[in-house]
């Protein structure tokens, strides 16, 4: 094998191995055991603060979260999507988004934005080499706003459930809460540099580890309390209108089997309850997770152009949730 194309899969297989940690599923096994007994996360949440935005001036601001476990961490490789795209495409990627910024806690500190609102690049993925669906929101929301700043907060947990983290026997769980103070402390940020910042939507990535049965026959339940919570806890900041929900069916992959079928249809299910939740399949997409690394596919996360179009239909729906809003839908 030549020098060159050597290195390359060298350096694949390290920035597999590297994901791996950060992109981890929880335990079939305790799902089995405990069934529905409560599980405790220790999560961190002291976040660091940092001023990094100019002074607000009362402006109106759109903030839209993003939520969820790896494919929303962004465990797709860069390497790939610069093989799949021309080269100044890349290039605007890698170079970043100034109107379009973000905060970021992934993985319980795994990797972060430090505290600061920094612009969206190539770099706010699981960990270095990876990035996340922020790049795809941000190609279309810039496109979109151009004479606008828009802010993504992104808190993410690779691997975990909704049944048992995100949420605890129906209630609020640990990842939950930690989330929660994540984002208060830096929509009360904006509120205190005098922006009129809103929360207009709210993206989810997740599902796939709930792809048991006894997990995903929990699903729409979860999600609707899930949910309310969200808007209950979120209310202060909301947009004239309430928060819409976004929300990502997960792939047919091996890895989300058996149960991939309950958990996209209580997806569904859930979208069809209110005009505010709104929902895309990625299977009938054509998202893809079998492609790459080349010779030894990762089939837990999507390819790079998948990755990159799961944060452009993001977009999209973000785009049409204000356009829903601003018609009185």
């Amino acid at each position: 094998m030549p020098r060159t194309k050597r290195v390359i899969v060298v350096f694949t297989a390290i920035l597999c191995i590297v994901c791996l940690f950060g992109c981890r599923r929880e335990p079939v096994e305790q799902d089995e055991l405990s069934q529905d007994a409560p599980v405790y996360l220790d999560m961190n949440t002291e976040y660091p603060l940092v001023d990094s935005l100019p002074d607000g001036q009362g402006k109106h601001i759109k903030v839209i979260l993003l939520l969820g476990q790896s494919n929303a961490t962004g465990c797709s490789i860069n390497q790939y999507l610069q093989q799949s795209i021309d080269e100044q495409q890349y290039l605007k990627y890698q170079s970043g988004f100034e109107s379009v910024l973000i905060n970021y806690c992934l993985d319980d500190h795994n990797a972060t934005s430090e505290g600061a609102f920094v612009k969206v690049d190539l770099t706010c993925g699981a960990t270095n080499g990876f990035f996340g669906p922020e790049v795809g929101m941000a190609e279309v929301l810039s496109a979109t706003y151009p004479d606008e700043m828009i802010l993504i907060v992104k808190y993410t947990m690779s691997g975990y459930s909704l049944h048992h983290h995100w949420l605890r026997q129906g209630q609020r769980g640990s990842i939950y809460d930690a989330f929660l103070s994540f984002t208060k402390l830096h929509m009360n940020y904006l509120l205190d540099k005098n922006y009129d910042a809103r929360i207009g939507a709210i993206c989810w990535m997740q599902g796939e580890s709930d792809t048991t049965d006894f997990k995903a026959s929990h699903y729409y339940d979860n999600q609707t309390a899930f949910v309310s919570y969200l808007r209950e806890d979120l209310a202060p900041y909301a947009e004239e209108g309430g928060i819409y929900f976004i929300d990502a069916g997960i792939s047919n992959s091996p890895y989300c089997e058996p149960a991939y079928p309950t958990i996209n249809e209580a997806k569904q299910r859930f979208a069809a309850d209110s005009l505010q939740n709104l929902y895309f399949s990625t299977i009938d997409a054509g998202f893809t997770v079998h492609m790459e690394p080349v010779g030894d596919p990762d089939w837990g996360h999507y390819d790079a152009l998948s990755e990159l179009r799961l944060g452009q239909m993001f977009g999209q729906y973000i785009v049409q949730s204000y356009q829903m809003r601003e018609s009185g839908e």
